[in-house]
């Protein structure tokens, strides 16, 4: 059962970070959905840019993966059940946020690094447009996200470390209202 709400909690709190990685995206004026688009590129040929297509295949391979890492997060408790439900209701916040930073440095900094820039380094100078009914049009290069690129690292590891929080708060709250749920034998 604590399998399920680990992947439950992971899918959760990767829509929710998905929804604040377009806000900020909508804020330092990059098309929205540039973030996929980094992400569907280490999979899809990355001289095709900005499609629909390529955005909805790195939104789906971004919850699939923070499902994924939602049910790893949660196999501690798995291993020691009846200890563990004490221990998340303890120590839930920072394990948390310790794993949202365990996350960012051995994730996303080396997929970052290893992956993303090679990427970037790859098509510069190429021009990303958004076109948007009603709206002008968001235009970027791939040059301008690559200067971005430590300012984006940085502030990655506030969306990870919400990422580990939310997950572990989540995980926390439905073990809590199963073992609250449970019939108790005599």
């Amino acid at each position: 059962m604590m399998a399920a709400y680990g992947l439950i909690a992971g899918f959760v709190s990767s829509l929710a970070i998905s929804g604040l990685l377009l806000l900020v995206e909508k804020a330092i004026s990059l098309p929205v959905g540039t973030f996929y688009l980094m992400i569907s590129s280490t999979f899809i040929d990355p001289q095709e840019y900005y499609s629909l297509n390529k955005i909805l295949f790195g939104f789906i391979l971004h919850i699939t993966a923070g499902s994924i890492i939602g049910f790893i997060m949660c196999i501690p408790f798995t291993v020691f059940k009846d200890k563990s439900l004490r221990s998340m209701q303890r120590y839930a916040v920072p394990y948390g946020l310790g794993f949202g930073f365990a996350l960012w440095s051995f994730l996303f900094i080396p997929v970052t690094l290893w992956i993303i820039l090679p990427i970037l380094d790859a098509s510069q100078e190429r021009t990303l447009i958004q076109e948007v009914p009603a709206q002008a049009d968001v235009m970027f290069t791939t040059d301008r996200v690559a200067m971005l690129v430590d300012r984006i690292m940085i502030g990655a590891v506030a969306f990870n470390m919400l990422y580990g929080l939310l997950t572990a708060i989540i995980i926390k709250t439905l073990s809590e209202e199963s073992s609250k749920n449970k019939p108790n034998i005599v």
